[in-house]
């Protein structure tokens, strides 16, 4: 994959100080944004000494960037930049400019481009777009702020279609949905990307560093995790530092995605060849027809949160299960027995009733919605169905939150009434961020232990992380990651 490195600063002795520091890199191309630098500087020769082939950008504010001045002064500036030794110049589909450019700055190519701040349109469109400019520069290139996982996969249709016409383009997603375009740019057949030169230096929302991008290499280990909303996630810090200690070339995103955006993400998964991702509220059932198969843990819960793609074909897994396993372990809390409160009837609620069903515990479960409450029960065996109100008249050992209330960017609501917790009790709530809920300050409040979902969140991700590459992470480095993002 080709990288260009976009500089910006601004001064103009930063831009070429940082310019140096670029090319010590070994970059493909280097972009200066001069739009970055006010006022434009007159003396472009520091950057002559510079071998890597260069890109002057003077980006006007209607897309995206800070010049404001006029087609007169950005001329002069592209003029000094040719003389400068810059071979490519980066100038807007609607100027002026393009009509006379290979005759105003002779011996510099062009780049025609495009950019939309605001949204990406339909494939077909995009393609509209990219041979408009085709014709105006020597490259033509477009760029979208991505708002959903459609808008990902509309830049990538686009881009397989555009590459029959065997034209130099390059075509990308702004915002922290479009990293997937960035990674994944020779696969979309793309002339290259776009890096910044260190963390902190973006030219644009959603551009990687250079060093991330250059070990992520042409092929590399795709995951992620889908639902909706995902603000709360902390997996993406998890995963990627699993990545980076293990020395494996893999990038974990963020892939926020409605009900009726999932057949896209399987058709994304497909075409990137992702080797898969979690499935978190609201998707772990809904998720399922849409599935080639599912493992026998995902097909007793009849809830995923893990999707492997073997070949094209993705099966359903559950590694909540071995999450919640591993949380009443490290406990020490024995279920054989015991009574248990069960709060919810959602896919969490499947991954903890899984396991306690299987240990001899004896489930009581209270929802919201008593008919979902119904069904979850008639899918395992000594589950009883209680309303609220019996609930809390009821001596329960172990207490289990399972509902979204509480959990960042939800309600912060308790999902039962206070009086069900009484001391000696262990209270678990599978919300992991914040790590102390409403829910738990209660408990602990009348004397119960409490145990947050950070537990089952690490250990569930590492068995994910197994099922995607074959490699088991150190437990220790995820749970570090995880502590980091929550702070």
């Amino acid at each position: 994959m080709k990288i260009c490195i976009s500089i910006v600063e601004k001064t103009l002795e930063e831009a070429v100080a940082s310019s140096k520091r670029a090319a010590e890199k070994s970059p493909e191309l280097i972009e200066v944004r001069f739009d970055h630098i006010t006022p434009l500087p007159d003396d472009l020769t520091g950057f002559k000494e510079i071998q890597v082939p260069k890109i002057a950008t003077l980006r006007s504010v209607s897309q995206g960037g800070h010049f404001s001045g006029s087609d007169r002064e950005k001329a002069a500036l592209f003029r000094k930049a040719t003389k400068a030794g810059f071979g490519v110049l980066d100038i807007e589909s609607d100027s002026p400019l393009l009509t006379h450019a290979s005759r105003d700055f002779r011996g510099a190519d062009t780049i025609c481009s495009h950019h939309n701040l605001h949204l990406t349109p339909e494939t077909a469109e995009i393609v509209e777009i990219l041979v408009s400019n085709a014709s105006k520069g020597n490259v033509t290139k477009a760029a979208f702020k991505v708002n959903s996982v459609h808008d990902i996969r509309s830049i990538v249709e686009a881009a397989m279609v555009f590459s029959s016409t065997e034209n130099d383009f390059i075509l990308l997603g702004m915002g922290a949905l479009g990293e997937m375009t960035r990674i994944h740019a020779k696969r979309m057949k793309c002339a290259f990307t776009y890096a910044s030169l260190e963390p902190g230096k973006e030219a644009a929302p959603g551009q990687i560093d250079f060093d991330t991008l250059r070990r992520l290499g042409d092929e590399p280990v795709i995951t992620g995790i889908t639902g909706f909303p995902l603000d709360h996630s902390i997996s993406p810090q998890m995963h990627n530092s699993a990545f980076v200690q293990m020395g494996i070339p893999g990038r974990y995103l963020s892939l926020p995605a409605r009900d009726e955006e999932m057949e896209d993400l399987l058709e994304l998964a497909t075409e990137l060849n992702m080797r898969g991702f979690n499935v978190t509220i609201p998707h772990k059932e809904n998720i399922i027809p849409l599935l080639d198969d599912l493992d026998e843990i995902a097909s007793r819960t009849k809830a995923v949160n893990t999707v492997i793609n073997r070949n094209g074909e993705f099966i359903g897994t559950n590694t909540d299960v071995f999450g919640v396993a591993r949380t009443f372990e490290s406990a020490g809390v024995q279920v054989k027995g015991r009574r248990v409160l069960v709060v919810g009837a959602g896919g969490a609620a499947r991954a903890c009733i899984s396991h306690l069903s299987t240990n001899g515990a004896r489930i009581s479960l209270v929802n919201r919605t008593r008919l979902r409450a119904d069904v979850l029960a008639n899918d395992f065996q000594g589950v009883q169905v209680v309303d609220r109100g019996e609930a809390e008249k009821m001596p329960f050992d172990i207490v289990v939150n399972c509902t979204p209330l509480g959990m960042k960017g939800f309600p912060d609501e308790l999902p039962i009434s206070p009086q069900v917790f009484r001391p000696g009790q262990f209270v678990f709530d599978t919300i992991y961020n914040p790590g102390i809920t409403r829910f738990l300050s209660e408990a602990q409040g009348r004397g119960a232990t409490v145990q947050s979902g950070i537990e089952m969140l690490v250990h569930q991700a590492i068995k994910a992380f197994e099922a995607w590459t074959g490699k088991s992470p150190p437990y220790d480095v995820m749970a570090e990651a995880a502590r980091s993002a929550m702070g």
